[in-house]
């Protein structure tokens, strides 16, 4: 059922789409081709949703004979979990991107046939963008579910591994989620984070129906809203995988310059330059071409993140990456990438001519604010090019950039960006008036000289990190007191200030807790307390199961400053599915700081001391607490195979030879093994009653050991030391304001795109009336002055 849907909805896809492009070289009988066009991209819509649908059913009810399904879930996953499971690999986060596809793209038809219709009212005929636009959108749609039929989540086991296994065989249980993953923020994250990717791709597809159409009078009021909501959910969606890493990941930071992180950060850079030229050309009507440029560049960067992700080549060189995805889907990944970029790219070259500005467009007056906003995007391009310049390094040169590269590059053109930004507000389109300018930078530039004193007071030295932290407080101010303003009049209208204010306060968290955080590497014996970072003092108290989570350990320590006492858990645990330890941090918010500690390792209270145990290798011999000993050969007289695969009690031995006093006597030291644990068993040697020799742990794969301790019984027993807790504790300045500042970002997109929503539906109620004006046939001289009118009311609104 699953690839009768797929193949369904590709099918409706490819026909929607060129139904759509035929209605738009075709002026007679469009209307009837893009109702077709429409109700087969609503068929694509429902099966895409469909197949989805289903491969959550075959996730929720455990259909472990599909290799997606055993290869991402298991039964005793939590339901939240489970659910994510549908995009924990590539073919299922391809499927979320198809579904999130679908579902904007519902959206998206009516919208652009309202304001289809709208124009056609107000310009008198018709000026469709939805052909090109949607037909542009469902190509792309096309191309996602080409890929899901390629590489399908419905393969079942036995497709998958012919040599192993046998037709019709359903495992009992599947493999399960990479533990990393088994967090609450994988259930939000990746949802986002995709939305914010599919919803670049409508900025595009206005952009590349403007160079198609060679008509630029239209495109970017249409598309403007869909760019604030793509800024606003990307950003976000950026923002929480930062958390999400600095929750659980124990490094201790929320940004690693990740060449997988770096891939999403590029193209929300691209788009945000883009709002700012894009409100610039709807003022004064300048800057089309960069507009146009940085909404295909931005979609562009998505489709390149997606081939660095998916396609294998940054195996090597970051965390996030998948595996190679083989080779049929590495090429079409490639066929992708330059159909689009290099469509989009030639397209702009191809009308590069029609785009030269006019000599109007070319004076403009440096003391204004549509120049800062371009300087500024500008400067936010000039962020995203070194970023994927070093994204892209493990291609270009095999080898990797390191996190210094970012923060040296990229500090300076912050600065950039948060003085420009400042600036920016305080200057009028098309010209200012020097005085007033220069007057009005007063009052923010002595608060901010102010705090900036006040700051290297307290302890900020580094000359560019406290010249960062002045242009953020400056452009903070000057957008603080216009929102302010503007707020006790029309709330939404200062969505652009807030979200500048949300930036700036990002700015100043990420000062605080990364140069300024605190770092201390601790052993914490059991019981005992010891001071780190100048005044907390941590004690642990032992290992406690987490409640309905046998395999999971809370390793508690009580943290004590001043009159102050609290509890903090971080966490380790082995697991089976990556065989190795898992650690998580626990992190203590104390409102202008966080204390972070993030779990190293555990050191268990040893039977021996370091002199009284060696590891040997076959046929070596070495001296352990006054004798000699030599490793032979393993005995396996007593050891049954069959009784350790049934999990039975099993012994194994090392043949030895043990000198003591210059005698030499040859001893079987053994160890009692089950499943999961063993247990040394004491053997003397017959000549001598001094020594007890343990066989302590053994391999007999590869290059084989064994571990042997001597212990004289003639000594009084060695002192075992306790059982000590080994973590990074680090003290994170003002990191509130990180997390803080994203909060105020989004909320003022969001108070942006309301106020878009707002204009669009006045602008849709004025034109109503004009339509209604225009069917009552009302052909009189008083009827025509009241239709201009309306028009002109219109148009300064």
């Amino acid at each position: 059922m699953g690839p009768i849907l797929l193949y369904a909805a590709f099918a409706s896809a490819l026909l929607s789409m060129f139904m759509y492009f035929r209605a738009n070289s075709s002026a007679a009988n469009s209307g009837k081709i893009i109702k077709n066009a429409r109700l087969l991209f609503h068929a694509s819509a429902i099966l895409t949703i469909s197949s989805a649908a289903f491969l959550m059913y075959l996730i929720i009810t455990h259909q472990f004979q599909y290799t997606y399904v055993w290869n991402y879930s298991s039964s005793d996953l939590p339901w939240n979990l489970l659910i994510a499971t549908f995009y924990a690999g590539q073919e299922g986060s391809f499927h979320l991107w198809a579904l999130l596809m679908a579902i904007l793209g519902v959206f998206l038809m009516p919208y652009l046939a309202s304001r289809d219709s709208e124009s056609a009212v107000d310009h008198g005929k018709s000026d469709r963008y939805e052909p090109l636009v949607m037909g542009t959108f469902v190509l792309l749609q096309a191309f996602l579910l080409s890929i899901l039929i390629i590489k399908s989540p419905y393969l079942f086991v036995w497709d998958s591994f012919p040599a192993d296994v046998q037709m019709g065989f359903i495992p009992e249980q599947g493999r399960g989620l990479n533990p990393l993953l088994q967090n609450f923020w994988m259930t939000i994250h990746p949802p986002i984070l995709f939305t914010g990717f599919t919803s670049l791709s409508i900025p595009f597809a206005f952009a590349i129906a403007a160079l198609i159409k060679n008509d630029y009078s239209r495109w970017m009021k249409l598309a403007l809203p869909w760019t604030l909501f793509a800024g606003m959910i990307l950003g976000l969606g950026i923002m929480l995988g930062g958390y999400w890493a600095y929750g659980v990941l124990g490094w201790g930071g929320y940004w690693a310059w990740d060449p997988v992180e770096n891939s999403s950060f590029v193209p929300w850079l691209l788009i945000i330059g883009a709002i700012h030229t894009m409100v610039a050309e709807e003022r004064i009507g300048k800057y089309k071409k960069t507009s146009l440029i940085l909404c295909i560049l931005a979609f562009s960067a998505v489709l390149y993140s997606t081939f660095l992700t998916r396609s294998g080549v940054l195996g090597d060189a970051s965390v996030h990456s998948f595996v190679d995805p083989g080779q049929e889907v590495y090429l079409f990944l490639v066929v992708f990438l330059a159909i689009f970029v290099g469509g989009g790219l030639g397209l702009l070259i191809f009308r590069f001519k029609s785009l030269r500005t006019e000599k109007s467009e070319i004076q403009v007056n440096l003391m204004s604010r549509e120049s800062a906003l371009f300087v500024g995007a500008i400067t936010i391009c000039a962020t995203a090019l070194v970023i994927a310049v070093g994204t892209s390094w493990p291609i270009i040169s095999k080898g990797t950039v390191e996190a210094d590269f970012y923060n040296r590059m990229n500090l300076p053109l912050a600065i950039l960006i948060a003085a420009i930004n400042g600036i920016s507000i305080l200057l009028r389109w098309k010209h200012s008036d020097e005085k007033s300018f220069f007057k009005s930078l007063y009052m923010p530039l002595g608060f901010t000289a102010a705090v900036t004193i006040m700051l290297v007071i307290l302890g900020v030295r580094d000359f560019l990190f406290a010249v960062l932290a002045a242009a953020s407080f400056f452009s903070f101010f000057i957008n603080a007191e216009i929102a302010y303003t503007i707020f006790k009049k029309n709330k939404t209208k200062a969505g652009a200030y807030v979200a500048h204010m949300g930036l700036m306060l990002l700015f100043l968290g990420v000062i605080g807790s990364a140069r300024y955080s605190q770092e201390e590497n601790v052993s914490l014996p059991l019981g005992e307390p010891k001071q780190v970072l100048g005044g907390y003092i941590l004690t642990y108290k032992g290992a406690t199961e987490i409640p309905g989570d046998h395999d999971k350990f809370h390793f508690n320590v009580i943290v004590q400053k001043d009159d102050r006492a609290f509890l903090l858990q971080p966490i380790m645990y082995y697991s089976e599915y990556s065989e190795g330890i898992m650690k998580n941090p626990d992190i203590a918010n104390l409102v202008t700081k966080d204390l972070y500690l993030s779990p190293m390792a555990l050191e268990e209270p040893s039977q021996f001391s370091p002199n009284e145990i060696q590891s040997l290798k076959k046929g070596e011999e070495k001296e352990i607490n006054g004798t000699k000993v030599k490793f032979i050969d393993f005995d396996r007289s007593k050891f049954n195979r069959d009784d350790m695969t049934s999990g039975k009690m099993n012994i194994m031995g090392a043949e030895l030879e043990v000198t003591v006093d210059g005698k030499t006597e040859k001893v079987i030291a053994e160890q009692e093994m089950l499943e999961n644990s063993s247990n040394p068993l004491p053997v003397k040697m017959t000549g001598n009653e001094k020594y007890t020799i343990y066989l302590t742990r053994l391999s007999v794969a590869g290059e084989s050991f064994v571990d042997i301790a001597v212990v004289d019984d003639t000594k009084p027993p060695t002192q075992q030391a306790p059982e000590t807790l080994v973590l990074t504790a680090s003290v994170k300045p003002f990191i509130n304001l990180v997390w803080g500042g994203t909060v105020v970002m989004v909320l003022g997109f969001f108070l942006a795109l309301t106020a878009r929503y707002k204009r669009i539906k006045s602008e849709t109620r004025k034109l109503t009336g004009l339509k209604r004006t225009n069917h009552n046939g009302s052909n009189g001289h008083n009827d025509k002055g009241k239709q201009t009118s309306k028009k002109h009311e219109l148009i300064e609104d």
